[in-house]
């Protein structure tokens, strides 16, 4: 088991001190939570204390070496708050990541040595040593993506969209296609669902979606929706209309084929495909505000084939009354067993574009 220490400074107030026990804590892990702390540094979900809080609790997890959590109740986690920079003498932690998500440049002092980290800017070390530098990426970046890596990002950009406007039964449905015996939920679906109307008559509760049925919702460009929603939606919508026209040049009838109707406040991303080897591959120009709704509908997706439900309901609300229920809906469905090879393929497709966020540069 390796060691990790995060030092984080947000965008006004002091440096905060996070220390965890971790099992592969280090970012080249295919386990761990290295990439959480690359993607929420580039994320810079840091805009208050609050937030802060429960992303780092929600950072901190154990897990074996199967890739499954270890139970909550076996790992400690404390958060510390303190004025001086961070003096790093004589870390002895596997690994540290010293996060500056401030608007100004700072400086740390490493084994005594005064280094100057710049604004969104994060270093990495491994025992008091300097072993990378990660800033983060401006400008346009080109993805490239095969035709089953589309597929799942555009599932995952439709299911963080459809739980921001409210259709919960998609968290049941999808669940229900990715099991082999769907006998499995049956006898739980009807709780279940009754729970997740729950959740959300508490996180929608300035809506009228009381009055309707669990399918209902509040449209992709209603009024209430959020704005992440319909730049999902548009994202989606290009990648999905670009494959299929290079897939069937001559068009066809669903909607895949339906020309995009851009809603967002972002701007349309370009998409390009081609068939490379008998195999399409669609390169997606986007920018890092277009990133980060992938990477968090890829998040979301991650969550919720994990079967981690409170987890995917930490992103979209903070009511502790919504999150005990969704660990309710979590312990219902305990008894389903993730596609690992599924999972795993969300977790790579997430690191390429958790890697394309950020510029790292290696230490000599």
């Amino acid at each position: 088991m390796t060691r990790g220490r995060v030092y984080l400074k947000p965008k006004k107030g002091e440096w905060i001190e996070s220390t965890q026990l971790l099992y592969d804590m280090g970012f080249e892990f295919p386990y761990g939570n290295g990439l959480k702390l690359v993607s929420g540094f580039l994320r810079k979900q840091l805009e208050s204390k609050k937030k802060l809080d429960i992303w780092l609790k929600s950072l901190f997890q154990v897990w074996d070496k199967d890739g499954y959590i270890v139970g909550k109740d076996d790992q400690v986690s404390f958060l510390l708050g303190f004025d001086n920079v961070p003096q790093i003498d004589g870390v002895g932690d596997d690994y540290s990541y010293i996060m500056n998500c401030s608007s100004d440049r700072d400086k740390i002092y490493v084994v005594g040595k005064e280094f100057i980290i710049e604004k969104n800017e994060m270093i990495v070390l491994s025992f008091s040593r300097v072993v990378m530098r990660i800033r983060r990426q401006t400008g346009k970046t080109n993805l490239l993506f095969n035709e089953d890596e589309v597929t799942i990002c555009t599932e995952a950009l439709d299911f963080y969209s459809r739980i921001f406007i409210g259709q919960y039964d998609n968290i049941v449905s999808r669940l229900s296609l990715s099991l082999n015996d769907s006998t499995l939920l049956f006898d739980k679906r009807y709780v279940c669902e009754h729970i997740l109307l729950a959740i959300r008559g508490i996180i929608m509760r300035d809506t009228d979606l009381d009055r309707y049925g669990f399918s209902a919702s509040l449209g992709i460009w209603s009024d209430h929706t959020d704005i992440r929603a319909i730049n999902s939606y548009d994202i989606q919508q290009v990648m999905r209309y670009n494959l299929a026209y290079a897939k069937h040049p001559e068009g066809g009838y669903t909607v895949d084929f339906k020309k995009p109707l851009i809603n967002g406040n972002l701007p349309v991303i370009k998409c390009s495909c081609e068939n490379a080897k008998e195999a399409f591959v669609e390169t997606v120009t986007c920018t890092s505000s277009h990133l980060q709704i992938l990477d968090d509908a890829l998040m979301i997706f991650y969550h919720l084939h994990s079967v981690n439900i409170r987890e995917l309901f930490e992103y979209y609300t903070d009511d502790e009354l919504a999150l005990e229920l969704a660990g309710l809906v979590e312990k219902l469905l305990s008894g389903i067993k993730p596609d690992r090879q599924f999972v795993e393929e969300i977790k790579k497709i997430r690191k390429k574009v958790i890697c394309a966020g950020g510029v790292f540069s290696e230490e000599k």
